[in-house]
C-alpha cells in the first residue's frame, strides 16, 4: 500500500470519528504539554542554581509516553475495524487496563531506549536505523498478548527488527512525509495536536497492519513467556 493510501485510510477513520479520537488522545496531549512545560521550566531553574532534584516534568513525559502506547493500541483496533467508538476518554488509559500491556510498554520501551542510546554513542545514524528497526515492537507485543501467546520483551523487539528488514527506509520516508504536520503543531503551540497526533498514529498503525499482512508467515517466532 502506498503512503498516500495509508494516509487516506487514517484520515477516513479520524474524520469519521473525530470526537472519539480527540478524547482518546486528550490524556496524552494534556500530560505531554504540561510535562514539557514543567521540564523546560525546571531545567531553566536548575541552570540558574535556583532548584535541583526531581524533575516532575520528566515524570509526566514518561507517563504520557505510556498512555500514548495505549492510544496506539486502540488506533490499531480502529484500522482493523474492531474498535467501538465509545468512551474515548476512558480508552485513553488503555495501557492500564491490562497488566501485560503496561509492563510490556515499560519493558520494551526501556530496552529500546538502552539499545538505541548505545548505538547512538557509536554514531548518530546507526541510532536512527535501530530506532526504525525497533519501531513495530509495541504493536507486535500487543498482538501476541491478545493472541494468548505473549512474547518476551526482547522477542518483540527481535521480531520488529525482522519485520523491518528491507522496510526501514520506507518507514523513514513515511515519517518524513508527516513532518510538516509536526511543524504545524509547533507553530500553533500544540493546538493542531488534537488532529495531528491521532492522524499520525493512525497512519503508523495502518502501516504496521499492512506490513504484517504482507509478511504473514515470513517472520520467525521468538520464544514466548512461560
Amino acid at each position: 500500500m502506498s503512503r498516500k493510501e495509508l494516509k487516506k485510510g487514517a484520515k477516513t477513520k479520524l474524520n469519521g470519528h473525530f470526537s472519539f479520537f480527540f478524547l482518546l488522545f486528550l490524556p496524552y496531549i494534556v500530560l505531554y504539554f504540561i510535562g514539557s512545560s514543567q521540564s523546560n521550566s525546571q531545567g531553566l531553574k536548575t541552570l540558574q542554581n535556583q532548584q535541583t532534584g526531581l524533575n516532575w516534568g520528566s515524570i509526566l513525559l514518561l507517563l504520557a509516553s505510556l498512555i500514548l502506547v495505549g492510544a496506539q493500541f486502540v488506533s490499531l483496533d480502529s484500522i482493523r475495524n474492531k474498535a467501538e467508538y465509545t468512551q474515548g476518554f476512558s480508552k485513553g488509559f488503555t495501557i492500564f487496563s491490562n497488566s501485560k500491556y503496561f509492563w510490556g510498554a515499560v519493558g520494551i520501551g526501556l530496552l529500546e531506549f538502552i539499545w538505541v542510546f548505545l548505538w547512538t554513542l557509536l554514531l548518530f545514524v546507526p541510532g536512527i536505523i535501530k530506532g526504525l528497526a525497533y519501531s513495530q515492537a509495541f504493536y507486535i507485543y500487543r498482538d501476541s498478548v491478545d493472541a494468548g501467546q505473549p512474547l518476551r520483551f526482547r522477542g518483540a523487539v527481535t521480531q520488529s527488527r525482522q519485520m523491518m528488514d528491507g522496510h526501514k527506509w520506507e518507514f523513514f520516508v513515511l515519517q518524513l512525509s508527516l513532518i510538516g504536520w509536526q511543524i504545524l503543531v509547533w507553530i500553533t503551540n500544540g493546538l493542531a495536536g488534537i488532529w495531528v497526533f491521532p492522524y499520525t498514529n493512525l497512519t503508523y498503525a495502518n502501516y504496521y497492519d499492512h506490513l504484517k499482512e504482507e509478511q504473514a508467515g515470513n517472520i520467525v517466532e521468538p520464544a514466548t513467556e512461560n
